[in-house]
């Protein structure tokens, strides 16, 4: 899908650019997650300055990061709501309640066995608070996964559009000890979307979709936040 810097997602997923595939076959480090080699040097320079300077800084064990915003809509279908409730199973990787205007912090931490760790913290208003936690590193063949609870994962091709860096999944795994087994695409959430568009004076959109083959649309998020410069309430955070 051809996309636009808007603050919604079309509804099929973009292909990304071959050129995210050949930078994945040069192998980094697994400590060593850097998006400007993962994007490659083209779409680096199309990126807005602001997405080049987030995406370079990484927390340290001392320095984690943070964000605060709002999140516009944390929405999605009913089979998505329910597949959120097992999930917890297995540590929280999608939002479990629906909602309108949620206070968020997205926290980035360093990972001591290589990566970075993203949290999202929701405070509902009428719900009690969740956070869903990932961790971003480096795989042996250089791709970037995103790796939840019990081995479970994701391949990501990272790629600029639009001047808005972009992450779409490429298929899903669960890796048993040294063993990886690539799950089918009827038995994942489906094609996780999610893109980062930056909106000007130190703010930046996030929006995330996943479609699922059979049952469509299960997860639909989008929302505008900032870097927190000193400590607040996530109620303080930036209006969408």
């Amino acid at each position: 899908m051809v996309l636009q810097a808007t603050s919604r997602i079309p509804v099929q997923p973009l292909i990304p650019p071959t050129s995210t595939f050949s930078a994945a076959r040069q192998v980094l480090s697994p400590a060593d997650v850097d998006f400007e080699h993962l994007v490659g040097p083209e779409g680096w320079r199309r990126l807005a300055p602001d997405i080049r300077q987030r995406f370079t800084e990484k927390p340290t064990v001392r320095q984690p990061i943070r964000y605060l915003g709002v999140m516009r809509q944390v929405g999605g279908s009913p089979i998505g709501a329910v597949l959120a409730q097992c999930c917890r199973l297995i540590g929280t990787p999608f939002a479990p309640y629906r909602a309108a205007d949620v206070p968020v912090a997205i926290t980035l931490r360093h990972e001591p066995s290589g990566g970075v760790i993203w949290e999202r913290e929701y405070r509902y208003l009428d719900r009690p608070a969740a956070t869903v936690r990932s961790t971003k590193r480096v795989g042996d063949d250089g791709a970037l996964l995103e790796c939840v609870g019990f081995g479970l994962g994701m391949r990501l091709a990272v790629f600029e559009a639009n001047r808005a860096l972009h992450f779409l999944s490429l298929s899903y795994f669960w890796r048993v000890g040294r063993r990886e087994f690539r799950l089918p695409a009827l038995l994942s959430p489906g094609t996780a979307h999610v893109i980062h568009e930056d909106l000007g004076a130190g703010r930046f959109r996030f929006s995330m979709t996943i479609h699922h083959p059979l049952f469509g649309l299960l997860f639909d998020q989008n929302g505008a936040f900032e870097r927190e410069t000193q400590p607040k309430t996530l109620t303080e955070g930036v209006q969408p």
